[in-house]
């Protein structure tokens, strides 16, 4: 997961927690059980910081509300405050929250797409661009219509391999993230395909477990 907003979004901040102790629980992708979410759920809403799977790979994210949260990912992460975060959505209407204009390229992909691997980097007069996914993973869809919006990146040092489960994620996140959650592998196993569709055509930003040749093929054939 990649791009999105910068770090420099400065909305007030409320009840913010402290350094995470690295709680790690387990919940059932299938089925998840309803107190897992509700706990994560409540972290993610006071500011704090969740590991958590997606369809493609394990995802680190905060709710948009805490940028001081979305600055510790940074940190941990060792990321560069110039590449921004995605932002993670519940549903598909959400689009109209954060885009400035979806295109009928853009509309035709996420109505074949989402929920899935496919991120869409959108124009915005605030953020200039700004890029949106809706995964396909019951755990991340709970945390996210339960918690609102998330801003969000792998679950990974920066340059490091992606995580496809849990027990790989390195420990000095595990250690520094309010809670961790377990869900099994992401059915995936492969980061999301990157898409900018703010021009005509759209431009591959980054090809991920959804191929170049179907985004277009899709497109065409209903064009």
């Amino acid at each position: 997961m990649l791009l999105g907003i910068p770090i420099e979004n400065r909305e007030k901040e409320r009840g913010s927690l402290e350094i995470g102790v690295g709680k790690i629980i387990k919940i059932n992708s299938e089925n998840p059980e309803r107190k897992g979410i509700v706990e994560a759920t409540r972290i993610l809403r006071k500011g704090g910081l969740v590991i958590f799977p997606t369809d493609t790979v394990y995802g680190l994210g905060a709710s948009i509300r805490f940028p001081k949260t979305i600055r510790k990912i940074y940190r941990l992460k060792k990321r560069s405050g110039k590449k921004p975060l995605v932002f993670l959505i519940g549903f598909k209407k959400d689009v109209r929250k954060f885009a400035d204009s979806i295109s009928h390229e853009a509309k035709r992909l996420v109505r074949d797409f989402w929920p899935g691997g496919l991120t869409l980097v959108f124009p915005s007069e605030k953020y200039k661009t700004i890029a949106l996914r809706m995964p396909d993973h019951r755990i991340a869809l709970g945390l996210i219509r339960g918690a609102g919006t998330l801003a969000a990146t792998s679950a990974n040092l920066s340059g490091k391999k992606d995580n496809v489960t849990l027990k790989t994620v390195e420990k000095r996140l595990l250690k520094e993230t309010d809670l961790c959650i377990d869900g099994g592998k992401a059915p995936r196993g492969s980061v999301s395909t990157v898409v900018d569709v703010s021009e005509h055509p759209f431009q591959l930003i980054r090809e991920g477990c959804i191929k170049e040749k179907e985004l277009r093929k899709k497109v065409k054939d209903k064009a």
